[in-house]
C-alpha cells in the first residue's frame, strides 16, 4: 500500500501552535492525495508527544 491508498486521517495534535508545521508536513508527504482529514487540538496523554495519527487505508 502507498499514500494514495489512505482514506481517512485523523490528528490529534498537543496544541494550536503545531498546526502549521502539520500542515506542511502533511503536504509534504501527502502530495496532492486528499483523503477525508480532521485534525483535533487535543490534551495528549503523554506532554512529550506532539501528535497522533490514526489513519485508514482500503486497498
Amino acid at each position: 500500500m502507498s499514500v494514495e491508498n489512505l482514506a481517512k486521517v485523523t490528528i490529534f495534535l498537543s496544541s494550536r501552535e503545531h498546526a502549521t508545521p502539520n500542515r506542511e508536513v502533511r503536504t509534504e508527504f501527502l502530495g496532492t492525495h486528499a483523503p477525508a482529514l480532521t485534525v483535533i487540538i487535543a490534551g495528549i496523554f503523554d506532554p512529550r508527544w506532539l501528535l497522533e495519527i490514526e489513519a485508514y487505508a482500503v486497498a
